[in-house]
């Protein structure tokens, strides 16, 4: 990461900026700086939540040598502290989604608060992966940007939901709790038609296991197929001007609809590499 511009772009009028984008939360009147190794992060948070700052620091600067395996972040990131779930819905613009407990942008992770969680593990490993989940969403589209635009001024292709939410699961160490592949092909003959790689709105929002585990396996399957440099490579792609579906062609030597048609076929085994009738550039 340049952490020379990191820091220097993160002032407080960056920071204002920023904030003027995206929802802010209510009740925000404090506000801490964490920094690690190529990490720089904003907590927002209410007097309630100050005794949660600890293991919210804690989560943050542990995420550096998991999400490494993908590049730097180009900017700092926003961590927005919400009081309960139905204020976290709200800003989100989200409603009837009981499992969310945060949400990513290219700046910045509204998080609902962890005193408000109803945990059934210990709050540290589950707030750890969370984390790492939405940092990783946002990682994935800082280095999606374009090298010579801002951020936050860039319009991009966004990945297809399996990729985006796969890549962050995966990052974060979330296999054990996503639906085996054996449990996904029953759930795919018990709800045909069904697309569990494109989910549509209400299936997200229903069927958060079946969407969740099949883009686990998926990206698992993909990094399996082409490791992490092909994924960076497909980051890349993108970057440098190309179509998401180009962009994966060239590096996975692979059409994305094969690839995903296959996922489905196979029920999330290993692919053969003459599947797809393509050898890559």
């Amino acid at each position: 990461m340049r952490t020379s511009r990191l820091v220097a772009t993160l002032g407080p009028a960056f920071l204002l900026a920023c904030a003027t984008t995206r929802p802010q939360a209510t009740d925000v009147s404090l506000a801490a700086r964490v920094q690690g190794p190529g990490l720089l992060f904003e907590v927002l948070y209410s007097k309630a939540d100050e005794r949660e700052l600890a293991r919210i620091e804690s989560g943050l600067l542990a995420v550096g040598p998991r999400l490494s395996r993908w590049g730097s972040f180009r900017e700092g990131v926003w961590i927005r502290v919400f009081p309960d779930h139905e204020s976290l819905e709200r800003a989100v613009d989200r409603r009837g989604y009981p499992w969310l407990r945060a949400w990513a942008y290219g700046d910045q992770v509204l998080l609902q608060s962890p005193r408000s969680w109803n945990a059934s593990e210990p709050i540290e490993e589950e707030l750890n992966e969370l984390l790492t989940h939405e940092l990783t969403h946002v990682l994935m589209y800082q280095l999606l940007q374009p090298e010579d635009e801002p951020v936050l001024d860039a319009v991009i292709e966004e990945p297809p939901l399996w990729f985006r939410e796969g890549m962050a699961s995966v990052t974060a160490g979330q296999g054990h709790r996503r639906l085996s592949s054996e449990d996904l092909s029953h759930w795919l003959a018990a709800h045909p038609g069904a697309d569990l790689l494109h989910p549509k709105a209400e299936l997200y929002r229903t069927e958060k296991e079946a969407v969740y585990g099949a883009a686990h396996r998926a990206f698992d399957l993909l990094v399996r197929i082409c490791g992490d440099q092909g994924v960076r490579d497909v980051l890349r792609g993108v970057r440098t001007g190309a179509r998401f579906a180009d962009a994966f062609k060239a590096a996975t030597g692979r059409s994305l609809s094969d690839f995903e048609q296959q996922t489905i076929r196979t029920g999330f085994a290993a692919l053969p590499i003459s599947a797809s009738g393509a050898g890559g550039p």
